[in-house]
Parts: C-alpha cells; sequence; structure tokens
C-alpha cells in the first residue's frame, strides 16, 4: 500500500493485490506542484506481456511534469508497441487539482466519483481495442471534487463487487482501512481473489 497527503490539499492512497504470483494490475499517484496524477492500468491477461504494457502507462504518466491532454499521451502508446513490450492494457490516467479532474480511460477500469449518489466518470469508455490494439481513448473531465472520494478501480473490484457495497465502504473515514476493506470485499471464502484488484482512493481536504 502507498499513501500520502499533499499538505492543504488532498489525501490519496494506493492499494494493488494480486491474484497470482505475478500479477498484472498497476496503480500509483504522482504528486506534482498543480496536485496529483493518478494511473492505473490492467494488463490484458490473454496477451503476452500485459504487466509488461501496465508498467509501461503508469511509467509514461511518471514522466510527464504535467498533463491534461491524456489522449495524445494514450495515443503515442498505443502506437508504441516496443514500449509496450507487445502487451496490452486497460487505462484510467487523471489530473486532479483544485480546478477539477481532467482523464481519460481505455477499456473497463474505471474511475467514479462518490458522495450521496455516484458519478461514473468513464461510463462512455471503449472497452475495446486496449491500449496497444488500437485503442480509442474516452476523454472526461468534472469540476472540484469537493466532499467527494474519487475511487479509480480495475475490474477485479468493479466486477466483483456490488456498487452499493463499494461506496459505503469507499467513504468512511480513514482512506487507508477503506482501500484494505475492498480488497477484502472480492476475496473468495478460501482467502483467493478471482483477479488482480488495484484501487486508488483520494479525498480533497482542502
Amino acid at each position: 500500500m502507498a499513501q500520502g497527503i499533499v499538505k492543504d490539499r488532498f489525501e490519496y492512497v494506493v492499494e494493488v493485490a494480486s491474484a497470482r504470483i505475478t500479477g498484472q494490475d498497476r496503480a500509483n499517484v504522482f504528486v506534482r506542484s498543480r496536485g496529483l496524477m493518478i494511473a492505473l492500468a490492467d494488463g490484458a491477461g490473454g496477451t503476452s506481456n500485459g504487466a509488461f504494457a501496465a508498467q509501461a502507462l503508469v511509467g509514461a504518466v511518471e514522466a510527464m511534469s504535467w498533463e491534461t491532454d491524456w489522449s495524445g499521451v494514450i495515443e503515442a502508446l498505443d502506437r508504441d508497441v516496443t514500449r509496450l513490450g507487445h502487451g496490452q492494457t486497460t487505462a484510467v490516467v487523471l489530473s486532479l487539482d483544485a480546478r477539477g479532474i481532467m482523464g481519460c480511460s481505455v477499456g473497463d477500469s474505471g474511475a467514479w466519483l462518490v458522495r450521496d449518489e455516484v458519478i461514473d466518470l468513464t461510463e462512455g469508455q471503449v472497452r475495446k481495442p486496449l491500449v496497444g490494439g488500437g485503442c480509442l481513448p474516452f476523454v472526461f473531465h468534472a469540476g472540484p471534487i469537493g466532499n467527494a472520494t474519487l475511487i479509480v478501480a480495475s475490474d477485479g473490484l468493479l466486477r466483483y463487487a456490488k456498487q452499493q457495497d463499494i461506496t459505503r465502504i469507499a467513504r468512511g473515514p480513514d482512506l487507508a482501512t477503506a482501500a484494505r476493506t475492498l480488497v477484502e470485499l472480492v476475496r473468495l471464502p478460501s482467502g483467493a481473489l478471482q483477479d488482480d484488484v488495484a484501487v486508488v482512493l483520494c479525498r480533497d481536504f482542502g
């Protein structure tokens, strides 16, 4: 787990759990002077080097000083099959600052804003093809997150848990506890996971 606080502004936590010894989900938060950049990728299990592709996407975001035109970043990476290790991946990438959210997504990972209701920022995304397969990035944006909790997650959570359970847990008082509980929510009675799980939670306390 990784977590942090951006002075006088944002609190965040990152939790990644693998269903197998070598997982294919990747997620990270990068702190910049203007705010946060969030990257989450789920390497395609049906393609070779899915984990390599997922890591390449997160690395591409890390290399940015600040970015709001994420579609251009994803499109460039989509064309660079060598950089992706000839693998494919989903993507949710976004910039978050005091003015709001600018982001882009591909595949079946997602980003939600949770208040009394759920706003699915990635609802209109194209699930296939993925990054590395000729993808069609979906651009999304939102205003300041205010008292909402931002959830960015892979389908290992979103597919196997009910939305009402995810949102109830994500709104808990402690983000680190919430992130761990979300992973436990989708564990089987045996303790195994049906799929890798990556979750980023973020709040604005400015």
